[in-house]
């Protein structure tokens, strides 16, 4: 696909306008990279949930009581076609709570899993930075997945009534989802269904009022050999909802 018709239409445009008019029209075409995302951001307090002792050894550090049950699964790879990014259905991150927590009791109630991007001003949404991208809209889908293999990983709504999808609006904002109602005894897989520059025109063409519903990743124009606009990296946690 050129250059020309790589081009988002002028509708699509409105969502973030306000990135601006960027650099001198050119074609990359066929680059790809491969990206490693961040590892779950589960932390512990010390002492928490338990006063320090005011005479004798102080009250040991309790664990994260859902530590470990957030893992990457894969990293996401990016390549492009004409000014559009490309991806393939990927599950970036599963989320097990299937396990004991640590204090060997089983998980019991209902959980929610936040989904935010961790690279910031890698990707120029810092206060004065330049937006390397200049759509960068992703839809997010969560679905069971007994054993943390996700089949078919298909379109929204393609793995049964439990699954979910979420807009992931990157912006100088915000930019995260979260995946509600997930169940005591269940594992999940979270990730992005494919997104090629046929799909991604066609959810522009779709846009209303600038609000995009699917995967776009567009990049402004750029000469031959300039540098390629990094890869959105993600952190997921998990917590308890009820």
């Amino acid at each position: 696909m050129d250059d020309t018709s790589g081009r988002r239409p002028r509708s699509g445009r409105r969502r973030l306008a306000f990135w601006g008019i960027f650099g001198a029209v050119g074609i990359i075409m066929g680059a790809a990279y491969a990206t490693g995302f961040a590892s779950t951001n589960n932390t512990q307090t010390t002492n928490a949930g338990d006063a320090s002792s005011l005479i004798g050894s102080p009250a040991l550090a309790n664990p994260s009581q859902y530590a470990h049950m957030v893992a990457v699964k894969n990293p996401l790879n990016v390549g492009f076609d004409g000014n559009y990014g490309v991806i393939s259905s990927t599950v970036l991150f599963t989320v097990d709570l299937t396990q004991n927590d640590p204090y060997g009791n089983a998980l019991t109630g209902t959980y929610y899993t936040d989904i935010v991007l961790n690279n910031w001003s890698a990707l120029g949404l810092n206060v004065g930075g330049t937006p390397s991208w200049d759509t960068l809209d992703l839809q997010w889908q969560a679905v069971e997945c007994p054993g943390g293999a996700a089949t078919p990983w298909g379109p929204p709504g393609a793995n049964g009534p439990d699954s979910q999808t979420e807009q992931m609006t990157v912006d100088r904002v915000d930019a995260h989802v979260t995946f509600t109602g997930l169940k005591a005894g269940h594992t999940y897989c979270i990730g992005l269904d494919n997104a090629t520059a046929t799909t991604e025109a066609a959810v522009l063409a779709a846009a209303t009022n600038g609000t995009v519903s699917g995967t776009v990743m567009f990049r402004p124009n750029a000469a031959v050999g300039a540098v390629t606009p990094p890869a959105p990296q993600f952190t997921a946690t998990v917590n308890r909802s009820a």
